[in-house]
Parts: structure tokens; C-alpha cells; sequence
């Protein structure tokens, strides 16, 4: 079921999201030489490859509508890029990329390999599941997402583990026209600014930054993220 549309400024939009993650913490990467590893489905890699950079991604989206990205694409897992002794200047893992384990194992086991192939940073993006309403932690605010076919609405309920208060199951859902989609279900578990930096220091981490002035907002979310830069 597509119901992805492009508009005329997609570049634009995809390019300023882009931004708002690798000008946070005061960082101006050069996009003229520097190499970028973008993980995950987002649109970080077409704003990166309509700066001029050179991007590659894993885990992403092959298009976004109908719109290609240029950019490399790695069809495989993080891990080869260890395998290889590949290393990038810039990781970049937003949307949360980072709470989407079943166990606080895998998030170590993820930001390691991390660890092992960003020369000059890592960026990823997280919530302060903190200091979130309680109301906040069991829906997100529905998002509305406008299509040649017809609006949709998109639901995301978070299913609390009743033993591990950590852990979730994101459930997602599509409400378009009279058709309901459920989406694919998801494990996931918090991370915390503290718990980041505890784990990232663990790997050898020399400096971590959080944006204090400027968020990062998903494309399919009303939800703002804060951004992290952390380096190895």
C-alpha cells in the first residue's frame, strides 16, 4: 500500500531535516570531502546526496514516493562495514535508531560496531523518556499524513513490558479512507541521555553533546527528537 507522496520541495525539506542533525552540537561537516553512513528508513541520505555528499546507506528506504536516492546502498548488515575495516567520517542513525533492541545488550552490541567506523562523529536522535507525561508513553500524537488518495492517519501505541518497565512493543497503524493497515511490530526499550553516555564512554567515547537549542523532528512523526553528537 503506497501512500508516500512527493512534493515539488521535497529536496528542500529533506535537505533542512539533514541539517538540523549535522549542524547540531556546532558541527559543519564538510560536505565537499567528508563520507557519510546513514542507518536506517529516513530521508537523511537523499538531503545528504542533494548537497553533493558522499552517502551511503544501510537499512534504508530504496525510494521515497517514486523518488530515487542516488546514493550508495549497502545491502547487508552494520557489521560487514567492521568485517571490511570500512569506516566513515560521519554515522548517522536517527529516529530514535538506538531504542528499536529487545535488551540493553543489543544497544551496546549496535553503538560498539558504531564505535568501530565513525572517524569524526556519530549522530543519532532520542526522547526524554525522562521527564515524558504519562499520557505520552502509552500514544504518540497522531499524525496526519496528506495523499493524492485521501488523507491517512497514523496511530503509534506503545505496548509497556508488564515485568522488563523498559521494554515495548510499537505497534503501528494506518487509518486510510475505511481500510485499516497494521503495520509490522517492533521491540523496543528506552535509552537515556545518561545511559548513552555511560555506554558510549565504555567504548572509548572522548566527547558527548546534546543540541540543547534546536530539535529534530521525524518525517512521519509530531513528535520532536533530541539530537546527539558523539565522538569516538
Amino acid at each position: 500500500m503506497g501512500l508516500t507522496d512527493v512534493s515539488k520541495n521535497f529536496k528542500s525539506v529533506a535537505e533542512v531535516k539533514t541539517r538540523s542533525i549535522i549542524n547540531a552540537c556546532g558541527e559543519n561537516p564538510n560536505l565537499a570531502n567528508d563520507t557519510f553512513l546513514v542507518i536506517g528508513p529516513n530521508i537523511l541520505p537523499y538531503g545528504l546526496n542533494a548537497m553533493g555528499a558522499d552517502t551511503t546507506k544501510v537499512d534504508g528506504i530504496p525510494y521515497y514516493g517514486n523518488e530515487p536516492c542516488a546514493c550508495k546502498e549497502h545491502d547487508g548488515e552494520l557489521a560487514d562495514f567492521v568485517a571490511h575495516g570500512q569506516t566513515f567520517d560521519w554515522v548517522l542513525a536517527p529516529d530514535e535508531w538506538i531504542t528499536y533492541a529487545k535488551s540493553e545488550e543489543e544497544q551496546k552490541q549496535k553503538l560498539s560496531l558504531v564505535s568501530k567506523i565513525a572517524r569524526k562523529g556519530f549522530f543519532t536522535t532520542v526522547k526524554d523518556y525522562k521527564n515524558m507525561y504519562a499520557n505520552q508513553r502509552y500514544f504518540e500524537e497522531p499524525f496526519v499524513l496528506r495523499t493524492q488518495s485521501g488523507d491517512a492517519i497514523i496511530v503509534r501505541q506503545r505496548e509497556w513490558d508488564q515485568i522488563d518497565r523498559q521494554s515495548w512493543m510499537q505497534k503501528n497503524y494506518i487509518i486510510h479512507g475505511e481500510e485499516l493497515v497494521i503495520c509490522n511490530h517492533w521491540h523496543r526499550r528506552t535509552m537515556y541521555f545518561k545511559q548513552l553516555a555511560k555506554f558510549t564512554s565504555d567504548l572509548g567515547a572522548r566527547d558527548f553533546s546534546v543540541e540543547k537549542q534546536n530539535m529534530y523532528k521525524p518525517v512521519f512523526s509530531k513528535t520532536f527528537e533530541y539530537v546527539v553528537c558523539i565522538k569516538f
